[in-house]
């Protein structure tokens, strides 16, 4: 019988406090396989997946990790594997699956910078596959989520969907929506060094 779920974080933290890789990596193995379906068990097989993918780019024990950690359906750390295995998948060539992930990712309510950028992930994939139209239909998504993440309540999260929205008017050739909408985004005053300077540099290139 598996220890309870509050003494193996406890576990886990302690292992992180001593900076010990395996002692990590057992204590996560241990939260992933008794709770799979608790924000923690996410966490930890989310975790799992990137560290073999970086450690050793084992593609299909992080695919296994990241699939595990999206069992539990609520907690954060799925969408962040969700989007991770569609990017995994698109690298073995698995384009169905991973266009069914991302768009997943994608269609999360409210909507969100990382449901925006998973689409946009969708429509460089679709392009890739030379599938103008289907590109095409996801960069429509990909704007609408923009848009609507852009009436954000927070000014930070609204501020970055207008740069993005920026670079994308730009990029269309809509000189003065990308305008209005950088000078929006720094006006907001919300931006951090690097949103910063990406909209400053836009707005030069108008």
């Amino acid at each position: 019988m598996p220890a309870p779920l509050p003494e193996l974080t406890i576990v886990l933290e302690r292992a992180l406090s001593v900076g010990d890789p395996e002692r990590v990596r057992e204590a996560r193995r241990s939260l992933a396989a008794a709770f799979p379906d608790t924000e923690a068990g996410a966490d930890a097989s989310f975790r799992l997946g990137l560290d073999v993918l970086f450690t050793s780019g084992d593609l299909d024990a992080a695919i296994e990790h990241l699939r595990n950690a999206t069992r539990a359906k609520s907690a954060k750390a799925a969408m962040s594997a969700r989007a991770s295995l569609g990017i995994l998948l698109l690298r073995q060539g698995k384009f169905q699956q991973a266009v069914f992930e991302l768009r997943k990712v994608a269609s999360q309510k409210p909507p969100t910078l990382g449901a925006a950028q998973a689409m946009s992930i969708v429509v460089d994939a679709f392009r890739q596959q030379k599938n103008k139209i289907e590109a095409d239909r996801a960069r429509g998504e990909q704007l609408k989520i923009l848009e609507a993440v852009a009436k954000s309540a927070d000014p930070a999260v609204a501020a970055i969907a207008e740069v993005l929205l920026g670079a994308e008017h730009k990029h269309d050739g809509q000189r003065d929506q990308a305008k209005k909408r950088l000078e929006s985004a720094l006006a907001k005053k919300t931006l951090d060094a690097e949103y910063t300077a990406k909209a400053q540099a836009l707005l030069a290139m108008l």
